[in-house]
């Protein structure tokens, strides 16, 4: 029987881990293993683990390097064909790992599968899948959702969001995991990204639905200025690793113009300049990681091209608009 490793990233949050483990353990598919990931949590998230789900394993991770870091060392030891994602401000489905794995299991080119992320507080759709904008900003599709595209089943799509994704086990580990480096933010566009650089596709299949809340815990965590530098850093980082030269070449003045837009625009401006500088001043970093990435790439810019949206004046009048302030046509659960 195909056996599946959950992992959930938390810190700090006794006040919602009991709803996120609820949720894991009331799964009509049984065999899986519940991983915990304590990214040094202060209050006693850990001791409601230890207490009341004796059956979860727990990583405690001290050195409180961020959710990618820590995804990472539950990742290297799980040996299951299917490892799930979670984030402790999201609640799954009870079908949700039944109709993940089933999906996966029938089409074996699948190498990341996620759904249909509700908000917590709204009841409204979150995410139906991620496009990425060669402008240099990446945001979910919620601005873009409306009433037709929301029936879709299913689609190919960018990335997902970490806060529920699985992936294949070999996957995940051939590409290298979740980038260290990021601590927070971009590391779910990332590494959906290396999942198609490797051959493998990203499926958004509505009947895997979801709740989250929202940065519940990376608003506790991180100050307002850290999370714009973190923000801006790893945009830059997951553009320079991952896009062939010429792409990154062609594209520069796009990505360089939303750059001094944001420098305009957004505040906290020392944060948001030193975060698009930083990927430069360690750019022998980039090279290696780009020459990890040429050992398993498989396609070319050409063949992803159509997950990139072009409308490059879409995302100059959002940043203008406000960072992340843009609303539209939101759908409510029915």
């Amino acid at each position: 029987m195909v056996r599946v490793s959950v992992v959930v990233t938390t810190k700090n949050n006794a006040a919602i881990i009991r709803k996120c483990l609820d949720h894991i353990y009331d799964q009509k598919f049984k065999n899986f293993i519940c991983n915990v990931a304590d990214d040094g949590s202060t209050d006693e998230t850990l001791q409601i683990v230890k207490s009341e789900y004796p059956d979860t394993k727990i990583f405690e991770c001290k050195e409180c390097l961020g959710p990618a870091y820590n995804r990472n060392i539950v990742l290297e030891k799980s040996n299951e064909e299917f490892v799930v994602f979670i984030d402790s401000d999201a609640f799954i489905d009870r079908n949700w790992l039944d109709q993940a794995i089933d999906k996966m299991e029938m089409e074996k080119s699948i190498g990341l599968i996620g759904g249909k992320v509700y908000d917590y507080h709204t009841d409204k759709i979150q995410s139906i899948g991620g496009q990425t904008y060669f402008g240099g900003t990446v945001w979910l599709e919620d601005c873009h959702i409306d009433d037709k595209r929301a029936q879709i089943k299913e689609k190919l799509c960018h990335w997902l969001p970490s806060s529920t994704f699985m992936m294949r086990t070999h996957v995940a580990k051939d590409i290298g995991g979740f980038d260290s480096d990021y601590g927070y933010l971009y590391e779910d566009t990332d590494i959906s990204w290396r999942v198609w650089l490797a051959g493998y596709k990203v499926l958004y299949f509505s009947s895997l639905e979801s709740v989250h809340m929202m940065s519940a815990t990376a608003s506790s965590t991180y100050s307002h200025s850290r999370r714009q530098f973190m923000s801006k850093r790893n945009k830059m980082v997951t553009f320079l690793k991952n896009l062939e030269w010429v792409t990154l070449i062609r594209f520069s003045p796009i990505i360089l113009m939303v750059v001094l837009v944001e420098l305009i625009i957004l505040k906290p401006k020392a944060a948001i300049f030193m975060g698009n500088i930083d990927p430069f001043l360690n750019f022998k970093k980039i090279f290696k990681k780009r020459k990890e990435i040429k050992k398993f790439r498989k396609i070319t810019d050409k063949e992803i091209v159509t997950f990139f949206v072009s409308d490059h004046w879409k995302v100059i009048k959002r940043c203008i608009g406000g960072n992340l302030k843009f609303n539209s046509s939101l759908l409510k659960r029915n």
